[in-house]
């Protein structure tokens, strides 16, 4: 009787150490999640037409197409100036490098 109680001690034991580590195996993802959420925010700025089609690479007449076809988010707030913003662009950039990804 007593190895099976020093057994099942051990198990127990075991089983406590794994339910620890999964929960801070959590905490330490949640964590992660938390900094590249503020890093992403902290990186977005309003860029006018001209950075834009700069920081892309693109022509003013391509940038505009898109934008057209809204594929590519812009702003106006005094209804004729563009502006985007450099964390959306960042995203579209990032989830086009994914969608080419899976078709391969």
């Amino acid at each position: 009787f007593t190895n099976l109680y020093n057994i099942w001690k051990v198990i127990k034991l075991s089983s406590h150490i794994l339910k620890e580590y999964k929960m801070k195996q959590q905490e330490i993802i949640e964590r992660l999640e938390r900094i590249e959420a503020l890093i992403k925010s902290g990186n977005d700025k309003p860029m006018n037409f001209e950075e834009t089609a700069k920081y892309l690479g693109f022509s003013h007449s391509y940038l505009y197409s898109l934008t057209a076809k809204k594929i590519i988010r812009c702003y106006k707030p005094t209804g004729k100036v563009l502006f985007f913003s450099k964390k959306e662009l960042d995203d579209w950039i990032f989830s086009r490098t994914k969608d080419k990804e899976k078709l391969e």
